[in-house]
């Protein structure tokens, strides 16, 4: 098994699982990373943890992997390449616990989530142009969102290994923990996300996506139909009595 979930309450783990290969990727791990996650989207989890097995999160492709062998062909991997889009896209929020090496299509898994919280010696490369291919997984158009323009194409054209504290620095990575308590702070954030009621989290999600593909005046319709609906359910007047019982 190359990809593996657990499932811890409403925490949705998900683990790359080639560790003697420190997580490099291959066509069989993309297929069976986007078919997880096309499960994982349309289940109740309300957080996805993505990280990998071992000593790193993924150091991109694997170059004595089937890339050469296998067929490489739209027709059978253009489906596949959307596990960016999942990851971003997925009505739960998603988290990438990164360690260790980052690069390539990993790397763009990691930046398509909501957030990135890594380990004090992470690295993060892009890789592609290093062995002659222009990239996938979304990750320029992620990076661009991300760090802003003139940064994402330093980072692309001219790619090196970037330390957890320089991506802390440029907003890539909004957290950085010491490597022996990433997971375990990552848990605890998802904890705290999921304790929040799961429909005004899922809406919130949403708002973000409508807010990155909106003009104002189309966003606060959007965003305002949505708050409305939300303070008419349980959500906001089992907030609102727990808000004014600790107010007391």
């Amino acid at each position: 098994m190359l990809v593996r979930t657990e499932r811890r309450d409403a925490v949705t783990i998900v683990t790359l699982n080639r560790p003697e290969r420190r997580n490099a990727v291959t066509i069989e791990l993309c297929e069976e990373l986007y078919r997880t996650l096309v499960n994982v989207a349309a289940s109740d989890a309300r957080v996805v943890v993505l990280r990998g097995a071992g000593e790193h999160f993924s150091v991109g492709a694997d170059l004595g992997g089937d890339w050469e062998s296998d067929p490489a062909t739209l027709e059978r991997l253009g489906p596949v390449y959307h596990a960016a889009t999942l990851l971003h896209t997925m009505p739960q929020v998603t988290i990438a616990a990164v360690h260790g090496g980052c690069a390539g299509a990993a790397m763009g898994w990691a930046c398509a989530c909501d957030f990135r919280f890594a380990a004090a010696g992470a690295r993060f490369n892009t890789g592609f142009l290093q062995v002659g291919v222009s990239g996938d997984m979304g990750l320029a158009w992620s990076l661009i969102r991300l760090v802003g323009g003139a940064r994402a194409r330093e980072l692309l054209f001219f790619p090196e290994k970037l330390g957890a504290e320089e991506a802390l620095r440029h907003d890539l990575v909004t957290r950085v923990f010491e490597p022996d308590v990433l997971h375990e702070e990552v848990l605890a954030l998802a904890g705290r996300l999921v304790a929040h009621h799961p429909f005004p989290l899922r809406m919130m999600k949403a708002n973000v996506l409508s807010a990155e593909t909106s003009a104002i005046a189309d966003y606060v319709e959007i965003e305002s139909a949505r708050h409305l609906h939300v303070t008419a359910g349980p959500s906001a007047r089992e907030g609102f009595a727990a808000r004014r019982s600790d107010a007391r």
